[in-house]
């Protein structure tokens, strides 16, 4: 098994990484290198602050990654790679030079895939990469701070927000568009910008955009209509989803924001087939469906328990009916019509069902006091049911 990982990481890493004709920077080119093969790269000055990474899943932030190393043994004067593991995640660190500057290299194995040998490879592939793109990597405040809020580095972030003259008070939002097209996603997002007159700071990476909403006293009114219009148009440029997080308050605000984007970003689809932007209310639904699922137990339970008639049913009609209550209620906003379009069958159709639903259950389903723990019961299902299709 080894070898076959070794073979597909090293051949799949140098097709990407070295092929000249169909990227147009390493950095493009390393993002697919890591998102085809499960790992992620970091490019460490002298003092190990980060220069250039590829983040390909936001579990340990980079900041706690060099505390820990560092309180590991881990210094810059290490003439070879090392390994270690933080907090779950295999990591290589080791020393390269790029344009004749020494830097320090991690590299993680997000699957635990790999052996160090297949790693120490990688390593010298990536090496060779840098040098033969010219890469030289770049400070950019910017990115810094926007990576500084979507680890939760407080610390940093009033730094970086210190250095870029920025108050607190500008701060509107934040946003994040994964698998845009990058020219299309800014063109439209510099369009949104001009027709309300704000100003957003940006992180743009080959096939995602993240950035901060600022405001000023000229600032036209916008809201949640508005930016499901915005996400819309980014679905036209291949990005499933668009998240955002209004009236974020400061520093605080936009972390807590950006770590509900990361802790909910890859289940909120399978709540959410239907949808395309997401605001703070259905991430903090998400968010809250997720931790049910992990925590298992009597609150999961007692959520799937009011839709045990229908969720292990075997014979058509009860699954039938289980689909129509999944489209009805998360899908569709209660509305019968919309369901009926969704499910191609006829508005008498759904109108039946949804009669025989209630009739079964024994309850209003569009009750005030009902609707929540509906929607909750149905969200965790859809969530277990498609994680153990995987």
């Amino acid at each position: 098994m080894a070898e076959t990982f070794s073979n597909s990481l090293i051949t799949n890493s140098i097709y990407h990484l070295l092929n000249f004709e169909k990227y147009s920077s390493f950095p493009m080119a390393a993002r697919e290198a890591a998102l085809s093969n499960a790992f992620q790269i970091v490019l460490f000055s002298s003092d190990f602050n980060a220069l250039f990474s590829v983040e390909t899943r936001h579990t340990v932030s980079i900041e706690e990654a060099v505390r820990q190393s560092t309180e590991m043994g881990l210094s810059i004067e290490t003439k070879k790679a090392t390994k270690l593991q933080l907090e779950g995640l295999t990591t290589y660190w080791g020393p390269v030079t790029v344009a004749g500057e020494k830097y320090y290299l991690l590299l993680v194995d997000n699957d635990d895939n790999y052996s160090q040998d297949d790693i120490l490879k990688l390593a010298e592939i990536i090496e060779l990469a840098m040098g033969m793109w010219n890469f030289a990597p770049e400070r950019d405040p910017v990115a810094e701070f926007i990576r500084a809020l979507r680890r939760g580095n407080r610390g940093l972030a009033y730094s970086l927000m210190q250095e870029l003259d920025l108050t607190q008070e500008e701060f509107r939002g934040v946003f994040y568009v994964p698998g845009v097209k990058k020219e299309g996603g800014l063109r439209e997002l510099a369009a949104f910008e001009n027709d309300f007159n704000i100003r957003t700071l940006k992180m743009v990476t080959e096939g995602e955009i993240a950035g901060l909403i600022l405001e000023s006293s000229q600032t036209k009114e916008y809201g949640e209509p508005e930016w499901k219009a915005f996400a819309k148009r980014m679905s036209l440029l291949d990005a499933d989803k668009t998240f955002h997080v209004l009236g974020t308050d400061g520093i605080e605000g936009m972390c807590n924001a950006f770590q509900l984007i990361n802790e909910t970003e890859a289940f909120i689809q399978l709540i959410f087939p239907y949808k395309h932007s997401f605001s703070k209310y259905e991430l903090a639904f998400a968010g809250n469906c997720v931790n049910i699922c992990m925590n298992g137990g009597t609150v999961k339970k007692n959520y799937l328990d009011l839709i045990k008639p229908f969720r292990d049913a075997k014979d058509t009609k009860s699954r039938q009916l289980m689909e129509t209550l999944e489209t009805f209620m998360l899908d569709s906003g209660l509305s019968t019509a919309k369901t009926a379009r969704l499910m191609d069958i006829h508005a008498n159709t759904v109108q039946y069902r949804l009669k025989r639903i209630k009739d079964v259950l024994g309850v209003d389903i569009t009750a005030n006091t009902v609707v929540p723990g509906l929607m909750m019961a149905l969200a965790v299902y859809r969530i277990e049911n498609e994680v153990k299709s995987l």
